[in-house]
C-alpha cells in the first residue's frame, strides 16, 4: 500500500514539474478623441500568450540581438 501511494506521489510531482507555466503579456491601449460635439474613448486590449522556448515573432519583423 505504501508503494502505491509513493508511486502516485512521484507521478503527481513529475506531472506538475513538466507542465510548467505559461507566459502571458497584456497590452492595453486607450485612445480619446475630443471634438466640439463631444469626446469618444476607445479601449483596445490584447493578450499575448506563449509557452515553450520558441516565442512568437514580433509584429515589426525585427530580429532580436
Amino acid at each position: 500500500m505504501k508503494r502505491i501511494f509513493v508511486l502516485w506521489m512521484v507521478l503527481g510531482l513529475a506531472m506538475a514539474a513538466t507542465m510548467g507555466c505559461e507566459n502571458k503579456a497584456k497590452v492595453e491601449r486607450k485612445e480619446t478623441v475630443t471634438t466640439p460635439g463631444g469626446s469618444t474613448t476607445t479601449t483596445d486590449e490584447h493578450t499575448v500568450e506563449s509557452s515553450g522556448k520558441n516565442p512568437p515573432g514580433n509584429s515589426r519583423g525585427e530580429k532580436a540581438n
